[in-house]
């Protein structure tokens, strides 16, 4: 009840409320619906005693912002972070197989190339991994298309890469055949080839979950491009974490330079996560 409040409370709560003090007239009130609820709910009483003085107050910047940050609508994944690859561990419909490999795409056809997911990973917490088997040969019967078959991906609406930067490119490995496997940045339609890096292998090399780790440096720059995989070499190889990120990041801390600087020139007094 209003009658319940001290005089010297009621008299505390200032006419200026909208300068700065608007927070703390919610706050008190929040208290006295807490107190009165549970007073009508169990049938006990409470006592509140709130000391809001003029000199225990503090006022509120008006200059005081903050910035808000959760992961939904790519605020992290294809936002901030600075990884370029989508879907990297191919587990985008979770855990189980067939698992959703969206929005890798494979290059080739039912001829030459059958693409899978299974739970052969080495990540016990992130089982699935990518099984790619190639029907074709550089020669013979089953010739491989010109450039190979293999997947591609096209990152969050295309990866913008810049002439002349340098890439990191990071990928777990696993097969028991030879390897001839070509790593390249190309434009959206595959035609223009901006870097590529090739690797080698003889049989049992990666028999066993292997991470390879290497630079691509970009020749020219096309905003909407993509990573891809391909070979023209006959066997299975699984993939799992295939990452792609420019080796120069915000403070080398793997956030994007140009966002993660434009929040740190807002000089945030407060910085709020969602929970």
């Amino acid at each position: 009840r209003a009658s319940a409040i001290p005089e010297k409370v009621a008299m505390a709560v200032p006419r200026r409320s909208l300068d700065g003090r608007l927070f703390w007239v919610l706050g008190l009130v929040c208290a006295m619906y807490q107190i009165f609820f549970v007073r009508s709910a169990a049938g006990q009483t409470a006592q509140l005693s709130v000391n809001a003085s003029p000199q225990n107050t503090q006022m509120i910047p008006e200059n005081m912002f903050g910035i808000f940050f959760e992961e939904i609508n790519h605020a992290g994944a294809g936002g901030l972070w600075a990884e370029l690859v989508n879907n990297r561990g191919f587990e985008a419909g979770g855990p189980n197989t067939p698992s959703n490999i969206d929005p890798w795409l494979i290059i080739g056809d039912e001829s030459n190339i059958i693409v899978a997911t299974d739970r052969s990973s080495c990540f016990a917490t992130n089982p699935i991994a990518l099984r790619m088997e190639v029907l074709c040969e550089s020669s013979g019967n089953d010739v491989c298309p010109p450039g190979g078959v293999g997947i591609y991906n096209p990152g969050f609406w295309g990866m913008n890469i810049e002439e002349a930067k340098v890439y990191k490119v990071s990928m777990y490995i696993m097969s028991s055949d030879s390897m001839d496997l070509t790593v390249s940045l190309t434009s959206s339609d595959g035609l223009q080839n901006l870097a590529a890096y090739t690797i080698t292998a003889d049989k049992e090399d990666f028999k066993e979950w292997t991470k390879v780790e290497f630079d691509l440096q970009s020749s020219e720059r096309n905003p909407n491009s993509r990573l891809q995989l391909t070979t023209r070499t006959s066997g299975i190889v699984w993939f799992d974490q295939v990452s792609l990120m420019p080796s120069e990041t915000y403070m080398r801390h793997g956030y994007r330079k140009d966002l993660a600087s434009m929040l740190a020139n807002l000089k945030p007094k407060i910085l709020k996560f969602p929970g």
